[in-house]
């Protein structure tokens, strides 16, 4: 008999909620509005009321769901639920008992992970990386996130915070990052890093299709991610940049762990190879010949139903026949 969770990923802007089968199959979906400012109590009746509505829309009974699993931003103690640092914009987050206020809302065993590791779980068991055993997970949006997977298993570190990628260091003399560290790669890589570059250039007079699809102080990566699948030569560039500094973060992280597969996800990562041919060269020129020489360093494959997939799949996993 087929298994169904109830998956839940938790953004700044939204909260995604769906139904979905052991296969990875979506049965149904629902979003609202995080509306984060309003507080941790609002945001847990947002959950509630995306769940019921993919619920309702699925027309499967309670019974039928074995648990649910929740992704969501911040460092989360996995074992326990409970938020060990705040969420994006969500005020009295931290602390907060997640996974047991959660089982009293819906009824059901629930599984709490950080988001970027709810994805990349969900590219290694349903998407791009679902013939890997030791994986890297990149998550490239408005910061840079990540997972580490190794023989089939999340990694979390002593105090839960491993996987923070975007906050690697790659240049000794770089920028202030909101972390409190310099030259970290998400002031880099990022998409506002990305779109902040961009601008730079176009108000020294660099030539560019951009120029015509934004004013500067309304370019985004995603722009630049358009102009260089146009063939535009600066949007190409600037994802160059971007790229090189990836690279040298996933360098070290190769000579560390020697995954087989690296997945790059997110917005940013829709450049494609504009944005990974510089990747795979960085890497392959930086990192150590054995490590790299079953090395595959792939786009994700589940684009937007990454993080519910992956909170399904830690249901699965966890509740295993």
């Amino acid at each position: 008999m087929a298994r169904y969770a109830l998956a839940i990923d938790l953004g700044g802007t939204k909260v995604k909620a769906a139904i979905v089968r052991e296969d990875g199959t979506i049965v149904s979906q629902a979003e609202r509005p995080t509306e984060a400012h309003k507080g941790g109590d609002w945001v847990l009746n947002r959950i509630k009321e995306a769940a019921l509505e993919a619920l309702e829309t699925s027309r499967m009974m309670p019974t039928q769901l074995i648990g649910a699993g929740v992704g969501t931003p911040g460092v989360v103690d996995a074992e326990g639920g409970i938020m060990l640092s705040e969420a994006v914009n969500i005020p009295d987050w931290k602390g907060r008992a997640l996974k047991a206020e959660l089982e009293r809302v819906l009824g059901l065993p629930v599984f709490v992970e950080n988001d970027a590791n709810a994805a990349g779980f969900g590219e290694f068991i349903f998407g791009a990386g679902k013939v890997a055993t030791h994986l890297v997970f990149v998550a490239l949006g408005t910061g840079v996130g990540g997972a580490v997977i190794i023989n089939g298993e999340l990694v979390h570190g002593a105090s839960f915070a491993a996987g923070e990628l975007g906050h690697i260091p790659v240049d000794p003399n770089g920028p202030l990052c909101g972390c409190g560290g310099y030259g970290c790669v998400e002031l880099f890589a990022s998409g506002p890093a990305i779109a902040k570059r961009a601008r730079e250039y176009l108000m020294r007079g660099v030539p560019s299709k951009l120029s015509n699809m934004a004013m500067p102080e309304e370019l985004t990566a995603e722009h630049v991610a358009k102009a260089a699948q146009e063939g535009d030569a600066l949007a190409c560039f600037v994802l160059a940049e971007a790229g090189k500094y990836l690279g040298i973060a996933l360098a070290g992280i190769v000579n560390l762990l020697n995954p087989d597969c690296i997945v790059i996800g997110g917005g940013v990562a829709q450049a494609g190879d504009a944005l990974l041919e510089p990747v795979r060269w960085e890497v392959k020129r930086r990192a150590l010949p054995a490590a790299t020489e079953n090395l595959r360093i792939v786009p994700a494959a589940l684009g937007t139903n990454a993080g519910v997939l992956g909170a399904a799949a830690l249901v699965f996993r966890a509740l295993a026949k």
